[in-house]
């Protein structure tokens, strides 16, 4: 069902980055917006896999599909791709996983009780 809900999320993502924008701000203004959005969509997926690999492609396929909707605007008259909000789509990326795996690797795994090794 969270996998699901990630899914679903990336359609609103995909809505607001191709949607016109409200007004035109300082230049690069929405880097920080770009960063937090991605980012939030890779940690996002520590809630449905809890294998250090998945989490990884997940990630992987997070920066494809944020510089995939980056190209996607230059196809919509009133957006235009921007190379610097590319980058910061896939650092926000990257820091959502290690914020993920970060969470996985000392809360969830140390919690799972089919991971616990009993001592003698």
């Amino acid at each position: 069902m969270l996998a699901a809900l990630w899914a679903l999320a990336w359609l609103g993502v995909a809505a607001l980055l191709l949607s016109p924008l409200p007004a035109a701000g300082p230049t690069h203004s929405d880097l920080v917006a770009h960063f937090l959005l991605f980012g939030g969509m890779a940690f996002a997926t520590v809630s449905f896999t809890h294998r250090a690999g998945q989490l990884a492609g997940l990630t992987l396929a997070t920066v494809l599909g944020a510089t995939a909707l980056e190209l996607a605007q230059e196809l919509v008259p009133y957006r235009t791709f921007d190379l610097i909000d590319a980058a910061a789509n896939a650092l926000g990326a990257s820091s959502g996983f290690a914020l993920a795996l970060t969470v996985l690797v000392l809360w969830i795994r140390p919690a799972d009780p089919t991971r616990r090794v009993v001592q003698p």
